[in-house]
Order: C-alpha cells, then structure tokens, then sequence
C-alpha cells in the first residue's frame, strides 16, 4: 500500500512541473508573440459565434492584469 501512495504523490510532482512549464511557456509566448490579451484574459485563445472570448485568464496564469511578463522570466 505504501508503494501505491508514494507513486501517486510521484505523479502529483510532475503533474505540477509540468503546469508551470505550461505556465512559463505561455509567458514565454505572450512575450515573443505580443498576443490579444484583455482584463480578463491573460491570452484569447478565440472568440465565440456570438462574439464573446475564451482563452486562458490572468488568474490562472497567476498574475494579476497587464503584470509586467519581462520581470517574471
């Protein structure tokens, strides 16, 4: 049993390593690329039919809005 939970915290360490390189590469992204951005979201990934957008927002990038990306890298 002890073996079984020692792998699913393993799993959970990289899980999280490899949402914050997701995280840095999307800043990386937004830096180089100068990407559509609002107050809500961090990078519009699109818009709706009817016109509204989704995309990835400043919260879940852990930033609050129009933080300066330079002085995270």
């Amino acid at each position: 049993m002890k073996e079984n939970s020692r792998r699913k915290g393993c799993c959970f360490e990289n899980e999280k390593k490899t949402a914050e390189s997701k995280k840095q590469a999307m800043k990386n992204h937004a830096v180089e690329n100068n990407t559509c951005q609002d107050d809500t979201f961090f990078y519009i990934v699109g818009y709706t039919s009817g016109g509204a957008p989704y995309g990835v927002t400043w919260e879940e990038m852990g930033l609050e809005p129009w933080q300066a990306l330079e002085e995270e890298q």
